[in-house]
This record gives structure tokens, C-alpha cells and sequence, in this order.
């Protein structure tokens, strides 16, 4: 099992904080769980995202598909 989710969204929506509570889910469920947000600006309304990868082996990067 090896699954990623992108999260996408204007700045200021509150990605991290979904980012991080989903990435807390998949960890306590056992997952090994890799996080990477991307910051294409700080500026409220500039669009984000925030992409969690998880799986039951240990991840060390995002993958290149999704």
C-alpha cells in the first residue's frame, strides 16, 4: 500500500493545518507518512499546496506520479 493526497488552495485556507492533522491520522494508524508543502506564496490568496505521502513501508520522498 503507497498512497499520496495534494491538497491545493489559496494561501491563508488552512492547508498546513489539514496537512498536518491528516499526516497525524496516518501515523497513528501505523503509517510511515512523508509531508511536503509548497510555498508558491506567502501572500494571502496566492495558491499553495500540501502533499502527504503514506504507506506501510518506510517512505523518504514524495512520489513523482499521483
Amino acid at each position: 500500500m503507497d498512497y499520496s493526497i495534494k491538497i491545493g488552495g489559496e494561501a491563508g485556507q488552512g492547508l498546513q493545518t489539514i496537512g498536518d492533522t491528516l499526516a497525524k491520522v496516518f501515523s497513528r494508524a501505523g503509517r510511515h507518512v512523508f509531508t511536503h508543502q509548497d510555498y508558491e506564496s506567502r501572500v494571502r490568496g496566492g495558491h499553495n499546496f500540501f502533499q502527504i505521502r503514506f504507506s506501510d513501508k518506510p517512505v523518504m520522498a514524495s512520489r513523482d506520479k499521483m
